[in-house]
């Protein structure tokens, strides 16, 4: 996924992408500036420009009586949609309050148990077999569910020839297998990233992990939703060094 997609899956238009792109590009600049350098009039921008400081994605300094116009770096970006990430775990207590047939409407599917919970795993083996997804997790919270089954699964994964990339919590260093047979590439979050769950993105479903929540997991088979989350983690992992 390039960046324009990227940034687009994340909400952003065509425009708004191209003028927070030129934004870096420039290290801030006025709105003439931006305008030439993606070819529209001055007077077109002030809109792009001030939907993009709505979004978060720019920020207005003033110079001597000039508007500056400021890109937000790409890791501040990133800790914002993660914030919205966390709201909405936050909110899943409240979507489980709602009637089953609303649930459905909205693709949610939530997984109570840890034998469910076990059986989507499985499943996972056989519908994503020589494919590829990726995880955001906190191994220790993550494994200890059931650290035999998961140690297993990893094995499991790896002859069913899925591949993964992973960005996980620092604490998660303690226990990260590091053996290449199991097709995984993985980086660590900085410290000041604290997080309990696990969010698996695949193709078409996100599957979220946590003790805290009332159910044990829930997946998502929105596709906006998708399209989001993956954008989330491109942008952490751009961000992230590597290990």
């Amino acid at each position: 996924m390039n960046q324009e997609q990227t940034l687009q899956n994340l909400g952003l238009s065509k425009l708004e992408t191209a003028t927070y792109l030129a934004s870096l590009k420039l290290g801030g600049a006025q709105a003439s500036a931006l305008a030439k350098e993606i070819g529209i009039k001055r007077t077109s921008v002030y809109d792009i420009l001030s939907s993009l400081t709505r979004k978060g994605f720019v920020t207005t300094y003033f110079k001597k009586s000039k508007r500056f116009y400021y890109p937000q770096k790409p890791h501040r970006v990133a800790t914002l949609f993660e914030k919205k990430l966390e709201a909405f775990t936050e909110l899943i207590p409240h979507l489980q309050s709602i009637e089953k047939t609303e649930i459905q409407a909205f693709g949610l599917r939530f997984l109570q148990t840890k034998e469910e919970l076990e059986q989507f795993y499985v499943n996972v083996l056989k519908e994503y077999k020589g494919q590829s997804y990726e995880i955001i997790s906190s191994a220790p919270t993550w494994q200890s569910i059931d650290e035999a089954f998961f140690v297993k699964f990893r094995h499991d994964r790896a002859k069913a020839k899925i591949k993964t990339r992973l960005l996980l919590s620092s604490e998660s260093a303690l226990m990260n297998p590091t053996d290449k047979a199991l097709l995984r590439d993985f980086r660590y979050l900085p410290e000041g990233y604290k997080f309990r769950c696990t969010i698996d993105i695949f193709r078409d479903q996100v599957l979220i992990v946590s003790p805290d929540l009332t159910a044990l997991a829930v997946v998502i088979a929105v596709p906006v939703m998708v399209d989001i989350f993956k954008s989330i983690f491109e942008m952490l992992w751009d961000f992230v060094d590597e290990k």
